[in-house]
């Protein structure tokens, strides 16, 4: 990119007609700068133009740092073009005309109910409602998103439910002892509808869930999970257990005791706040972790630490509720950080573009993912 293309942008950036996407990668392509004085001479700017213009980029910067972080940083192969990347981006931008429109996802997936009779539900996220048993009474309520179970100790069996969330949703439930649980998108979870005094709580998950137990140190909490089990009497703990991927127990308080199901008692680990317990084959291991990383899906954050491009592609799939077929095998393995908070599908896509080097298409909820020509 030659300094006239430059300077055209900063004059649009400077008069305020620079689009989102134009401001985010200039600020992308002024990072990358040591001498920024330098650049602004050689750009043929005076002192008061220039004084302006700066003082308008730096707020900018300091604003993006205050409100979000938004960054991609490949490995292995493609680390040593990600600087260069940075600054080749706005000519990207130049050439390529307009930015393109966003991806028309069609949400018409709803989180499901199933009762003990195998009775089906959807469950209206803007509406209230009483959650029924099959003889009409009243288990519980649900509003804004969220199931809320009342314990009723005439109930001396144990009765099933089950929540089905689809990918691009969330939900909350509060059970029958007050228990807080989460699922992510792309779960399944089943529990009763009253735990029995003096029982074990268990329930069963597939996916991932974040639990916030409600102590009772005479009815312990069980989570089974795709082979591995969880036991706690009171604390807050991350399950993941998605088909296909390693399934893991991650600890933000208390203590818990995390085994192998099916295994003998030496298959048993306890583990501490910011550690994981892995499932690795037939053997269970700890490992330190950032909890950001693990928890932040309870609020929005789709955060990738050093994982391969097609785990990454699941995690993409299931927060935004798309499909997408990666005809770029060679990108497969290799590895990405990366933070996202309330980026659209579009930018986060265009930001993997910017810095892998690949063209995707859309099909309707499907995407397209293929090596530049």
């Amino acid at each position: 990119m030659d300094r006239k293309q430059v300077k055209q942008l900063l004059d649009r950036y400077a008069n305020g007609e620079c689009t989102k996407r134009e401001i985010e990668l200039l600020h992308a392509y002024l990072d990358s700068f040591q001498d920024k004085d330098t650049l602004m001479k050689e750009l043929d700017f005076d002192g008061e133009i220039k004084g302006k213009l700066w003082a308008k980029i730096n707020a900018g910067i300091e604003k993006r740092k205050q409100t979000k972080v938004l960054y991609l940083k490949p490995y292995f192969k493609y680390a040593a073009i990600f600087i260069a990347l940075l600054g080749c981006s706005l000519w990207y931008l130049l050439q390529r005309g307009p930015v393109q429109e966003q991806l028309p996802i069609v949400d018409d997936k709803a989180v499901v109910l199933k009762t003990s009779n195998a009775e089906t539900m959807e469950i209206d996220l803007d509406g209230e409602d009483f959650v029924l048993d099959s003889n009409g009474e009243k288990l519980g309520t649900y509003s804004k998103g969220m199931i809320t179970y009342r314990g009723n100790d005439a109930v001396q069996s144990l009765i099933y439910n089950e929540i089905i969330v689809p990918d691009g949703k969330t939900f909350r439930l509060t059970l029958s002892d007050g228990s807080m649980v989460h699922l992510n998108a792309g779960s399944t979870f089943k529990f009763p509808v009253n735990f029995l005094s003096g029982h074990d709580r268990q329930v069963f998950l597939k996916g991932e869930a974040y639990f916030e137990v409600a102590r009772d140190e005479t009815s312990p909490f069980l989570v089974s999970a795709a082979g591995i089990g969880v036991k706690v009497l009171g604390t807050s703990f991350n399950v993941n257990s998605y088909e296909s991927l390693t399934s893991y127990a991650v600890l933000a308080e208390g203590k818990v005791e995390v085994y192998r199901e099916n295994g003998v008692n030496s298959d048993v680990v306890i583990i501490e706040p910011g550690e994981k317990a892995s499932l690795e084959g037939e053997r269970l291991t700890i490992d330190e972790v950032d909890l950001e990383d693990y928890l932040g899906w309870r609020n929005g954050t789709l955060s990738f630490n050093n994982e391969p491009f097609e785990a990454i592609l699941q995690k993409i799939e299931r927060h935004y509720g798309v499909s997408i077929d990666n005809d770029y095998q060679e990108l497969g393995a290799i590895r990405f950080r990366g933070t996202f908070k309330d980026e659209t599908i579009t930018e986060l896509l265009d930001t993997f573009k910017e810095s892998a080097g690949f063209e995707y298409s859309v099909n309707n909820n499907k995407i397209t993912i293929e090596a530049m020509e």
